[in-house]
């Protein structure tokens, strides 16, 4: 299956588990508004949704792909089984004493995730109980990972994307079942959803171990051993979650900081979860896929290869967030009133998260390179010059941030997580150049000036369309009028930037058809 086809079904399995959480949170806007329920609820759920996200994204990937390719090309099937089946037991070893500690120090891990809720008593002690579940959650999340990065390893991609479903699902009927009761701005809401959210941790466990069944293979229980492979493994899965999840840990610094100023942590979350439609898609397809696609090539001396796969992924890249960047800073305002103002969700809610989501919004291209930089790091099991990379984005974040809160308040911190993406970007750029691997040839000097153009004129006719159409974008018009309008513009837009595309020479039908048409295999064995 070519790259092309990988990203897609990835992406569009990611994408479609966004849409459903957006709608989960669209719901979630509705029954918790921004009270103090809801910073308690998102406060709590900030390290568990971290972990969440970036191992979606293939972040453990980044510390299991590695192993496993060097030991499937030199030790055989054999090799694997034992390194995967060792790995497992001591990760659930691990995962059982970091679930229990996370519970005694709860509070601590609360005070320092949300320092502004030391003043608001009532409001600490909530997201101290809600983050006593949701850690059991992070738990199941992260044996997950594990079976799903032994699923990604073999090829089989579709049903680690679509296992996060089983969340959102759950939570959209408990939702659904909160709005019909009248229970709005409610603890006892806040403590529904978060046991649904830790039912729905294990029914995601089941889902990819019925996956690794169906796959063929099947995990004994051994005796957990931190030697070899496997302490290497435990060592790098911290620093693989920082360096997969950058981007995710540069939020959690965003809503630390914001913490202090009222409703701050929730606006916050209501953009990202907006600004992560297009770079779930994009991200997670990167992610997954790029990582063996370049790692193999490695391992194979392909440092070509390795350098066209990287350069290809940002292409692809570049050509789905660029527009979206643009349009989201043009239509933030729309966007965020037909989405999320119902409910408990007032004008000043949707005002705010719309000004939080356009500085957002700058932040994807940054995102999108760290995600197509990584890999020839990782594939070569170098995690201290990325590492390097993500901690200079840190703090660049936190000087960003500092440095404009008390002049642009709940907005600074969105700046800072952009910031933070550049220049961890730049570094890792910087390095790759010095060694070599830079994946950027005159092929992608060239598309990426004509995605360029393209994103640029999506843009104008986006801006031109919200112009034109702007009394039946406006909150007193009715809400199917709004919606139809914002949607007819969107897709206004993508025909707009298809067409860009073709009449540039980006693509056409005949590179489309060989992109997605499957190579003839002979068959492939379960370490393939």
């Amino acid at each position: 299956m070519s790259l092309a086809r990988h990203y897609t079904t990835v992406g569009a399995a990611t994408l479609l588990s966004r849409l459903t959480g957006f709608v989960r949170d669209v719901m979630i806007a509705a029954v918790l508004g921004s009270s103090a329920v809801a910073d308690a609820y998102i406060a709590a759920f900030l390290l568990p949704n971290l972990f969440r996200r970036v191992l979606s994204e293939g972040a453990f990937n980044a510390a299991f792909v590695p192993i496993y390719a060097r030991r499937a090309a030199t030790g055989g099937e054999e090799s694997v089984q034992a390194f995967i089946e060792s790995a497992f037991s001591t990760l659930v070893a691990f995962v059982c004493v970091a679930v229990v500690a996370s519970e005694l120090l709860m509070p601590v891990l609360i005070a320092a995730v949300a320092p502004g809720f030391a003043s608001e008593p009532e409001k600490f002690a909530d997201a101290v109980l809600f983050g006593r579940l949701a850690f059991i959650f992070v738990g199941a999340i992260v044996v997950s990972a594990l079976i799903a990065s032994i699923l990604n390893a073999i090829g089989r991609f579709s049903l680690v994307a679509l296992a996060p479903l089983a969340l959102n699902v759950m939570l959209i009927a408990v939702l659904a079942v909160l709005l019909a009761l009248g229970w709005r701005e409610r603890r006892e809401a806040g403590l529904a959803m978060v046991l649904t959210v830790l039912v729905a941790g294990v029914a995601q466990l089941l889902i990819v171990g019925w996956g690794l069944r169906r796959a063929g293979l099947a995990l004994r229980w051994r005796k957990p051993s931190f030697g070899g492979d496997v302490r290497m493994l435990m060592l790098r899965i911290l620093p693989g979650l920082m360096l997969a999840g950058a981007g995710h840990f540069n939020m959690v610094v965003a809503a630390q900081m914001s913490s202090s100023l009222p409703s701050a942590v929730s606006w916050l979350y209501y953009a990202d979860r907006l600004f992560q439609l297009p770079l779930g898609f994009v991200a997670a397809a990167i992610g997954t896929v790029l990582l063996p696609e370049v790692s193999r090539a490695i391992s194979a001396a392909d440092h070509e290869g390795a350098r066209a796969a990287g350069g290809r992924a940002i292409e692809f890249g570049f050509m789905l967030v660029l527009p979206a960047a643009l349009s989201l800073v043009v239509l933030a305002d729309p966007i965020v009133t037909v989405i999320y103002r119902h409910g408990a969700f007032s004008f000043a809610d949707a005002k705010a998260t719309a000004e939080v989501l356009r500085a957002l919004a700058l932040a994807l291209p940054g995102f999108v390179l760290v995600k197509a930089l990584l890999p020839p790091y990782l594939a070569r099991e170098n995690i201290r010059a990325p590492l390097v990379a993500a901690l200079a984005g840190v703090v660049v974040n936190i000087v960003v941030t500092l440095s404009l809160v008390r002049s642009l308040g709940h907005v600074a911190a969105p700046l800072g997580v952009a910031a933070s993406a550049f220049v961890n970007a730049g570094v890792l750029a910087a390095g790759l150049r010095g060694t070599g691997d830079l994946p950027f040839d005159a092929m992608s000097r060239r598309n990426l000036a004509a995605i360029a153009l393209a994103s640029v004129a999506t843009a104008g006719v986006a801006f031109l369309l919200r112009s034109l159409f702007e009394g039946a974008l406006a909150p007193p018009a009715p809400f199917a009028l709004r919606a139809a309008t914002l949607a007819a513009v969107c897709v206004a837009g993508v025909a707009v930037h298809a067409a860009c595309l073709f009449a540039l020479g980006i693509t056409d039908r005949a590179r489309i058809v060989a992109a997605f048409r499957r190579p003839p295999t002979a068959g492939r064995s379960p370490t393939a």
